[in-house]
């Protein structure tokens, strides 16, 4: 392919040199330099786009490149061949996905992880980014309304069998798929199928495991509409549609206690164990908007790094 588009300007590029060679007055030293300049451009144009899709290609295959490219390209964590330099990534501070490591250096810890979380929200995401940020929004709606949410989705991946939260409340358990779409594209009847038959699968793991069977409800959940063959499924299985458009302006900033020794610590929605936190207001803990609002509750933030940058 990328042969294919640098062959694409041979044409244009003999057409010029052409005519350099056949005009009234004849160039032909300057058309023998030009033709010879318009190989290399094509060359290098060919080179690069194969590094272009190479690239792509990586990412697609490796997530875990586009999660620390910044990291890697603005030299926040040195890195050198020999060393397991995968280990250095994991083990650096998060916030340098989001910040440089010139502003990481200037910047009290506060201020810097108040940068990062604003940089975070304020930078264009990709699609899984997107769908990941919808979610922690609809589960800060439940938690908000007393359930307890498991981040089911973001935790497994490709393994959630369609449940991208599970909310507990008492006796009651309600599933929740979330599908942060375009408001031109439409939610057809098979994903009301998938969360019907998960819905249908969980009260059978319950009912094998447990001997009090729980109240299983479903709800769809989504920035689009449903085709109508979609909500006449919906609506014959009992699955709550619900169409809710993404903010970004919910508390994210998850403040937990740990219960064995009493410390008090917030996470970051790029921190370890952010999306495995939960968060149970009646043992003190909550969800805010700003590190300054938790940290004047007096929590601090959570590590999963160590070494020269912590």
């Amino acid at each position: 392919m990328s042969a294919f588009i640098a062959d694409g300007d041979r044409a244009l590029d003999e057409a010029q040199v052409k005519y350099l060679a056949q005009k009234s007055h004849p160039a032909k030293s300057a058309s023998q330099h030009v033709s010879e300049a318009l190989a290399e451009r094509r060359k290098y144009k060919e080179q690069a786009k194969f590094l272009e899709y190479q690239l792509r290609s990586l990412k697609e295959y490796f997530p875990f490149l586009e999660e620390y490219e910044e990291v890697i390209l603005d030299e926040a964590v040195p890195l050198e061949s020999g060393d397991d330099n995968t280990s250095a990534l994991e083990e650096s501070d998060p916030v340098l996905k989001y910040i440089n490591r010139q502003e990481y250096d200037s910047l009290s810890e506060s201020e810097r992880n108040q940068r990062a979380l604003d940089s975070y929200l304020s930078r264009t995401m990709s699609s899984v980014g997107i769908g990941r940020l919808y979610e922690l929004y609809i589960g800060h709606l439940y938690e908000r309304d007393g359930w307890q949410v498991e981040y089911h989705g973001i935790v497994k991946g490709f393994e959630d069998l369609g449940r991208d939260l599970i909310c507990t409340r008492n006796n009651d358990i309600h599933i929740v798929q979330a599908k942060c779409w375009a408001a031109e594209k439409t939610i057809h009847e098979k994903h009301i199928f998938q969360l019907y038959g998960t819905k249908c699968l969980y009260m059978i793991d319950a009912m094998q495991n447990s001997l009090i069977s729980p109240n299983v409800t479903a709800s769809f959940e989504t920035t689009t509409t449903l085709s109508p063959t979609a909500l006449k499924a919906a609506n014959f299985l009992d699955i709550e549609v619900k169409q809710l458009p993404l903010r970004k302006d919910f508390p994210m900033i998850r403040c937990n206690i740990n219960q064995q020794n009493g410390s008090k610590i917030y996470h970051l929605p790029f921190d370890q164990q952010y999306n495995r936190t939960k968060i149970l207001s009646e043992l003190g803990e909550c969800c805010v908007i700003t590190v300054a609002e938790a940290e004047s509750l007096g929590f601090r933030r959570a590590y999963r790094y160590r070494g020269p940058f912590a």
